[in-house]
């Protein structure tokens, strides 16, 4: 999320528009092909050329889906579907589609759809931008989600469901799927300074409605203190929803001031949800209101307590496989601490895990900042500044390191992402006038 006093630059009028490239990438934490050993640091590579095919890989392809489709004729259509396709990532079954009909229709159902986004795991993803002059090198733990050219105005700002709502230049907002490459741009949603600043907190699915729906503050510059507002957009068919104030109500006078002053900061990251409701820790040092709720039922803020020994500056909500972890990691510390909220009435935290950090890892390693990846207490270090992260597990021994050279910036988001091939009618379809003049987010995938 951006500061208040901070504003997309604009181009030059004498220099001209300096356009960036963006590659957003889901980091394969736990790729069983990967050929990185333990210890052993992954440094980028250049990669074949994507998205041109060969003849003779062509006809490869062909024969292999031929041979694939002779093997498994005799197969019951419910373990094909249900034991096979359901398993594989998106790109695979979008492939599997193409072989024949009948396996076409087995994976596009609405319920093998939902059954599919069920078993996909959960990334986190990593943004890498460098000049357009030279192409972004891929690395061998991650698999590109996103990459395109623009601005300096670019920002992923919510995930959920395998939807990514992202900020372009231009003040111009626009939601995707990459798994199935969907695009459009937000009508309801300017970034305009003379209107107000946007800042989205979440996007999240509202059951009652079965709508998905966008959750901002439009904050205004007056002093001593900014003008905010609270705003619900619903993602309906055509974008052509319209955005609705909603207030926040709570026995506490103080808590839209907290709620406003939380969320200007530069570290606020996707919520972790659970029983539909979104959680997020503001990162104070000295926090006395708690963890921030939205309840996306009843859509009203609430807070939670944080766990009584948590003091430390570094902190982070996650999701640990089906629980809400709290994790706090002081930057003049080796270690990290985590607990787990065994009571969610209560607010009842119990301590889980002192992960300490590989000494050689952390040397010279400026600003830094992690994520709990699994139950078992594995994490990932990382620093923007130094342009380098590692994995450990909950022992403190080193996973897997990555190294990303020079190349301009490297930001881990905070976000994560579950690929789904659910279709949504809030998306042009090929052909619709509607789709020309959208973003092309998906070049040289």
């Amino acid at each position: 999320m951006r500061m208040l006093d901070c504003w997309p630059r604009r181009p030059s009028p004498r220099t001209g528009p300096r356009c960036r490239r963006f590659l957003v990438a889901s980091l394969l934490m736990k790729n069983p092909t990967s050929t990185a050993e333990k210890g052993e640091a992954t440094h980028y590579s250049e990669p074949a050329v994507q998205g041109v095919m060969t003849r003779a890989r062509s006809r490869r392809m062909a024969a292999a889906a031929t041979a694939v489709s002779t093997v498994t004729m005799d197969l019951p259509e419910e373990i094909l579907a249900w034991e096979i396709f359901v398993r594989l990532p998106a790109k695979d079954v979008l492939r599997c589609r193409a072989v024949c009909r009948s396996w076409r229709g087995l994976t596009s159902t609405a319920d093998f759809l939902l059954a599919h986004h069920r078993r996909q795991p959960s990334l986190p993803l990593l943004t890498l931008c460098g000049s357009t002059n030279r192409r972004l090198p891929m690395f061998q733990g991650g698999r590109p989600v996103l990459t395109f050219d623009d601005f300096q105005g670019f920002e992923l700002h919510a995930s959920c469901d395998g939807l990514m709502v992202l900020a372009l230049s231009g003040d111009r907002f626009a939601i995707c799927n990459p798994a199935t490459h969907q695009c459009a741009l937000l009508p309801g949603l300017s970034d305009d300074r003379r209107d107000g600043h946007i800042g989205i907190q979440a996007m999240y699915l509202h059951r009652p409605s079965g709508e998905y729906r966008i959750l901002y503050m439009k904050r205004r510059y007056k002093q001593p203190h900014p003008d905010a507002a609270h705003y619900i957009l619903a993602l309906r068919l055509g974008l052509g929803g319209s955005s609705r104030r909603i207030g926040i109500t709570s026995d506490s006078p103080d808590m839209e001031k907290n709620i406003i002053q939380a969320w200007h900061r530069d570290n606020m990251v996707s919520p972790v949800v659970f029983r539909s409701c979104l959680h997020w820790d503001p990162g104070f040092r000295r926090n006395d209101t708690g963890i921030i709720v939205f309840d996306t039922e009843a859509e009203s803020f609430r807070f939670m307590r944080r766990p009584a020994a948590a003091t430390s500056f570094c902190t982070r909500l996650c999701d640990m496989e089906g629980f809400i972890c709290f994790s706090c990691f002081n930057v003049c510390e080796t270690a990290a601490k985590i607990w787990v909220l065994e009571d969610y009435e209560r607010e009842i935290w119990a301590f889980k895990y002192q992960v300490k950090f590989p000494v050689e890892n952390l040397c010279n390693l400026q600003d830094r900042q992690h994520l709990v990846l699994s139950a078992e207490g594995d994490m990932l270090v990382y620093s923007n500044t130094e342009l380098y992260m590692f994995q450990c597990d909950n022992t403190g021994n080193s996973v897997k390191e990555f190294r990303f050279g020079s190349l301009g910036s490297s930001i881990i988001s905070g976000h994560w992402f579950k690929e789904s091939l659910v279709n949504h009618d809030f998306f042009p379809r090929r052909g619709d006038a509607l789709l020309a003049g959208q973003p092309d987010l998906f070049r040289m995938l």
